[in-house]
């Protein structure tokens, strides 16, 4: 005669086990998902700085490369200002103005005294100019800060600019038009 052993399940050592497995993996899987919605969170709350803040450099990178001459910050360089002034080489049917400027006037960024940009935290400019060759860098730094979220880090910008219708050779680099440079900037 056999004897059948009905006794089916599993040990009291596996189902704290498997419990234990399946724990860790849960602390696992919602912590990616909480960073997720968090990431999610920020990048659609810094977009509208990040949009504001591209087109305000872009603009001020585009008008900057068509100045003659630079007046604010003023030599000697390095020096820095929350002004940029310069005269435009080619002024536009749309903005016969030759000489344009950039200032921030409280939270907003003036040009001409008209707002291109809000939420500016800082707008810095710093005229560089290298020792040796003579080249000159105009350096733009601009930060966002969002008004509806303060705990928000502020969104950064920073570029260098060489005007491209400086006179002469501009030393070894040669990166000057001499005058011949024009991109219509409306």
């Amino acid at each position: 005669m056999m004897i059948r052993n009905e006794n089916k399940g599993f040990t009291l050592i596996e189902l704290v086990t498997v419990i234990v497995v399946l724990s860790i993996l849960g602390i696992f899987t919602f912590s990616f998902i909480d960073n997720a919605v968090k990431t999610y969170r920020l990048i659609k709350d810094q977009s509208p700085l990040y949009a504001d803040g591209a087109y305000i450099m872009e603009r001020i990178t585009r008008e900057l490369s068509d100045a003659t001459t630079v007046s604010q910050p003023p030599i000697p360089a390095p020096s820095s200002s929350s002004t940029l002034t310069f005269t435009k080489m080619h002024p536009t049917s749309i903005d016969p103005s030759s000489t344009v400027t950039f200032v921030k006037s409280g939270r907003d960024l003036l040009r001409n005294n008209r707002v291109i940009g809000k939420n500016i935290n800082n707008f810095l400019v710093t005229r560089n100019v290298a020792s040796g060759t003579g080249d000159e860098t105009i350096t733009v730094q601009l930060e966002l800060t969002s008004p509806t979220n303060p705990s928000l880090p502020p969104f950064s910008a920073i570029t260098k600019v060489v005007p491209n219708n400086y006179p002469g050779n501009y030393g070894v680099t040669g990166r000057s038009f001499n005058g011949d440079y024009y991109e219509t900037i409306q």
